[in-house]
């Protein structure tokens, strides 16, 4: 009985001793400090959830990049916005240092981009390109030297006289007509010229018409009063007879 009751006895304090031992090798593994509540526990005080210390942990570092990001993108609108007022700047500076006359055929829209008007009005452009196209005509007409110089003969021996070498009309016309291209060509550029700069250029063609008309009618009188017949013609009405 006794041996048995030590056996006994030596069978619980193994079996507590082994409890206790697997308490302790248990206890390594819970967590230090404040342990965790079991199921149906309350919470000790002070005790912080660890999966809800991360979440807030996560949503505050969300939150800094938010904010960061709305700060870099608040500083390239601030620098586009920057760039776009030193470019109107230097538009408008540069526009006032311009003559007056240049600076009319000038205009800035709200993007800053300067835009160039053609003449100094629409109606000045108009007028311009209507007598550039009347001098072009009269151009191609007095490339015709053949009419050109039959014109002229029939107009001297219909109000005047005969004119005894009528063949030196036809040099007088191509004289005409070369000249006249010349003067059309430097027309047609100083017209170009002023109506990209925005200045009044209608008078252009209108001083190049006049000039074209004086050089031809100058070359065709000098020819014609190399003329015997039409110098005679002429002093005879001269003295009445």
């Amino acid at each position: 009985m006794d041996s048995a009751g030590g056996g006994a006895g030596s069978g619980i304090v193994g079996a507590g001793s082994a409890g206790a031992g697997s308490a302790g090798a248990a206890s390594p593994a819970g967590p230090v400090g404040r342990p965790a509540p079991q199921y149906g526990e309350y919470a000790p005080e002070g005790w912080v959830n660890p999966v809800l210390a991360e979440q807030e942990r996560q949503e505050q570092r969300d939150r800094e990049h938010a904010a960061a990001s709305a700060v870099a993108s608040a500083a390239r609108s601030n620098g586009t916005a920057e760039r776009t007022n030193r470019t109107t700047a230097r538009t408008n500076r540069t526009a006032e240092r311009m003559p007056q006359g240049e600076r009319r055929g000038v205009s800035t829209p709200h993007d800053g981009a300067p835009v160039r008007r053609l003449g100094a009005s629409p109606v000045d452009l108009l007028l311009t390109l209507v007598l550039l196209a009347m001098g072009l005509v009269s151009v191609v007409q007095s490339l015709s030297i053949g009419s050109v110089a039959s014109t002229v003969r029939q107009t001297l021996e219909t109000n005047y006289t005969e004119l005894q070498d009528p063949g030196s009309l036809n040099g007088a016309a191509m004289i005409s007509a070369v000249g006249m291209l010349v003067v059309f060509a430097l027309v047609l550029w100083r017209s170009v010229v002023r109506l990209r700069a925005g200045k009044r250029t209608f008078w252009v063609p209108l001083l190049g018409g006049a000039v074209a008309t004086l050089f031809s009618s100058v070359v065709f009188v000098i020819v014609v009063f190399q003329d015997d017949g039409f110098v005679a013609a002429m002093m005879r009405q001269a003295s009445g007879g």
